[in-house]
Formats: structure tokens, sequence, C-alpha cells
């Protein structure tokens, strides 16, 4: 099973706002939100990171409420918020989302859960540049709509743009998030480059246990001299 993660990206808000309407939202969840000497081990882990006048939030690893989560910051924050995620180390993927609803979603390989989609639901995950350039102004159209492509998994892998740091695998994710000026909060050597939280709710409760065979696969990866959050 490869790396699969998921993020917030928040446009034009610090990272102080979003905290407080991220606590709330946990608070309404039984959960919380409090700065913490914890590292990934830790199944609450999750880091914020502000950057360029937005903020990112690195999810804990066992949190699959990232929709619900979005759309709740997006309307109290009266903001763009993009779900970002990598699944299964295959592909990556975006949601946009504005006043607690979908404007924009994005996903490569639209077949992947099922051979047979609707080609409905396929144009559904197209993802559209003028949405983005809408809701996120600085974007500009040529800078961003190479992203935009349905990957054909029988031709080698190509960069979208001649400065990306990669091709069209799951960590063009990252490329993506340069282009919104939105932080990776995770760095090179996989330390936390923002704030550490504990984050917990009812879906994810507080907990010392950690992680598990996730990390177990990850330090596997990382004895065989690659970095686990870039390749698994």
């Amino acid at each position: 099973m490869g790396l699969s993660l998921s993020l917030s990206g928040i446009i034009n808000k610090s990272e102080k706002e979003v905290t407080i309407a991220l606590r709330n939202y946990l608070e309404r969840k039984s959960g919380g939100l409090e700065l913490a000497d914890i590292d990934n081990e830790n199944k609450n882990f999750s880091v914020i990171e502000e950057a360029n006048g937005n903020t990112t939030i690195f999810y804990p690893a066992y949190f699959f409420k990232w929709d619900e989560c979005a759309s709740s910051l997006s309307e109290a924050l009266n903001t763009p918020v993009f779900v970002l995620q990598i699944y299964d180390g295959d592909f990556w993927a975006y949601t946009l989302f504005y006043n607690g609803e979908v404007k924009d979603q994005f996903m490569p390989i639209p077949d992947y859960f099922d051979e047979n989609v609707s080609d409905a639901e396929i144009n559904s995950w197209k993802g559209n540049v003028q949405i983005l350039i809408e809701y996120v102004p600085y974007l500009k159209k040529e800078d961003i709509e190479k992203y935009l492509i349905r990957w054909d998994l029988e031709l080698e892998e190509t960069k979208a743009y001649d400065d990306d740091e990669f091709t069209n695998c799951e960590w063009q994710l990252t490329d993506f998030m340069k282009k919104l000026r939105l932080p990776y909060p995770i760095d090179d050597e996989g330390k936390p480059k923002g704030n550490v939280y504990k984050f917990w709710s009812t879906d994810i409760p507080l907990t010392d246990e950690p992680i598990g065979p996730y990390i177990v696969n990850a330090q596997a990866i990382k004895n065989a001299n690659k970095a686990w959050w870039k390749f698994w």
C-alpha cells in the first residue's frame, strides 16, 4: 500500500485565523487543537504553516473528514479552501471549497476506482482553470492549466512545466501548491517547517499510541535510503 496524505490550503488567511476556525470546528466534534512537542509517529500529529499570506494544514494520517473540515473552514473564514491529497502513492487530486460548497475538483485518473465510471463523473473531475483563477486571483492561466491533464499511463512521465521539480506523478502536487503560493509544511528531511499541533476529534481521538504499521513501512523505506515522505 502506498503513501496517502491530505492537506488543506487556505487562501489569504493567516495561521492565527486558520487555527481559530479549525479549533472551533474540532470542538464541535468533541476535539481540539493545541501546540505540542510531538513527531509524526503520533496519531494526532498535524502541522500548520503560513507563507505568502496563505496557510496550509497537514492533517493527521488517520483523519478522513478532510472535505467536511475544509467546507467548514471555507464558510467560517469566507475564503477559498483546497483539499489537497495524494492517494496510495498513485496520483494527486484537489477539491476547492468556497462558502461551504464544492466549486471545482480535479484528479488525473478519474476512472481509478471504477473503470466503468460515467462520462459525467469523469467530466466532474477535469478541473477548471477559469474557476481556479476566479477564486485565486493571482494565478495565471498559463502557469496552471498544464496540471489539469488526464494522465495517459501508457506514456512516459513528463513535467507539466520546465521549472517543476516533479513529473506527472503523485508529488506533482507540491509543484501545483507552489503555483498556488501554498507552503508544503514538511521539509526535505521529513521535518515540520511550520508549527506542530495535536489535532483530535471524535473521528481521531487523542492518544499517545503510535501510528504503527504506517511508520514501520516508512522506516523500512528510510533504511533503504529512500525518503518516505517522497516515495513509497
